[in-house]
């Protein structure tokens, strides 16, 4: 009986060693004419970022992670991931990605991600999902089939899910530690938003801003999709009434888009340009790396969140506009009220990028202007010129163009706290760069 169960433990290991022996086929290739032959070319290989969720991208790279769950006051479930930081002393970093996206744009470029740089350094590293996105579709009632879940805009983002996730944060960080902040794109706008409704709080949560691809009144975007922004309203209307409205809103759409796009280099050159039109066409993204891109995106968001970029190309940066009678009733007034960014406490440091169609550089520096002489702590920009809006985390040079400066921005701007001097540096000696 004994020698029969060493049999059956000895054989059981043996299928296991074989399996994770066994070669996975190639997914990605660096060049588009490879992918041509990609299952028996030697120039291929296999990435599991191109086929993996988050929580096993972080695992597969050598991270431990913990998931959280948290639940907002409007009854909404977010998923939230952690990377334990090492090092007690050093303040958590809260991530948060931007529109059509998930945390995922984080950990796509293996240990040059920008969120493995922190955690090598010792940081408690923390991954936001706001609701809509892959990782964020619970509710306490509701499901993504319902209409009901979808009816959020950017408001509920700004006034829920960024406070729920920093408290969250925060309380698992332990003594009221203020959290680093890093938004990207949107996730700018919903801080921004969050901060200036409720400056208090946002300060006694965070203790710096850093926006990347700031998205405030984007007025100089160079997108051509941006004529067809005034069409999110209808579209609203029309896919609200058909029930049609979780159809094209959730992330898993790219069920669809993903294989779509990797059926051929030719298909996938398409998607990419057509992708490129909207954030720009001069890009840093490696062929090597596209199919880690379209594993990633799109990842769900709402149309009623969508219609903040209407809102932001016209230059307005106010909450939900639900015409005059609506507007009456929740605002008091025909138009809805403006997010006061002056009245934000909490310091910003901004980085943009030279070749961003979606958020330009003209829009980040006039949102710099703009921001309160107080909280100004610095502008720092990529000045390359094939360099885009999610080239920030998938650019083959981002982690010399972004990741080591922003390592930079947070080294400096702790020692000026521990040295006892203003928490935002001067703002034309605290930029770390105003070109690369």
């Amino acid at each position: 009986m004994c020698g029969n169960r060493n049999i059956r433990v000895i054989l059981l290991v043996a299928c296991v060693v074989l399996v994770r022996c066994q070669k996975r086929p190639n997914n990605v290739c660096p060049n588009f004419r490879d992918y041509f032959n990609m299952a028996n070319n030697s120039n291929c290989w296999y990435d599991f970022a191109a086929e993996m969720t988050v929580p096993e991208i972080i695992r597969n790279t050598g991270y431990p992670i913990i998931t959280y769950k948290v639940r907002t006051q409007d009854d909404f479930h977010l998923t939230v991931f952690r990377i334990p930081g090492v090092n007690p002393t050093k303040p958590p970093i809260f991530m948060l990605h931007g529109v059509q996206s998930t945390s995922g744009m984080f950990v796509g470029l293996g240990k040059r991600s920008i969120a493995f740089q922190p955690a090598d350094a010792g940081y408690d590293v923390w991954l936001g999902n706001y609701r809509g996105s892959e990782y964020s579709e619970g509710h306490e009632s509701l499901n993504v089939t319902q209409k009901g879940f979808w009816d959020h805009s950017v408001d509920e983002i700004a006034k829920y899910d960024v406070p729920a996730m920093l408290q969250l944060v925060q309380y698992h960080s332990g003594a009221k530690r203020k959290t680093i902040y890093i938004g990207h794109s949107l996730a700018s706008s919903v801080a921004m938003m969050f901060a200036s409704e409720r400056p208090a709080f946002a300060k006694s949560l965070v203790s710096l801003f850093i926006f990347v691809g700031p998205a405030y009144k984007m007025t100089h975007m160079r997108s051509p999709y941006r004529m067809f922004f005034p069409l999110f309203y209808p579209a609203l209307e029309i896919t609200g009434a058909l029930n049609l409205v979780q159809i094209v809103s959730r992330g898993h759409s790219r069920r669809l888009t993903r294989p779509t796009c990797m059926a051929s280099p030719v298909i996938m050159m398409g998607c990419v340009a057509m992708v490129n039109m909207f954030i720009g066409p001069l890009t840093e993204i490696a062929p090597e790396t596209l199919p880690v891109y379209f594993n990633q995106l799109p990842g769900g968001t709402s149309l009623k969140t969508l219609t903040f970029l209407r809102e932001s190309t016209k230059g307005n940066f106010r909450k939900y506009d639900y015409g005059p009678g609506k507007n009456r009733f929740l605002y008091g007034s025909k138009t809805p009220p403006d997010y006061d960014i002056s009245k934000i406490t909490v310091p910003i440091f901004l980085i943009y990028a030279r070749s961003d169609w979606a958020t330009t550089k003209q829009d980040a520096l006039e949102l710099y202007k703009q921001l309160p002489q107080a909280i100004r702590a610095g502008i720092y920009g990529v000045e390359k010129l094939n360099f885009n809006h999610n080239d920030f985390f998938f650019g083959r040079n981002a982690d010399e163009l972004v990741n080591k400066p922003l390592m930079e921005i947070i080294d400096k701007f702790l020692a000026k706290r521990r040295a006892g001097n203003r928490t935002t540096p001067n703002p034309q000696r605290g930029t770390v760069n105003n070109k690369l």
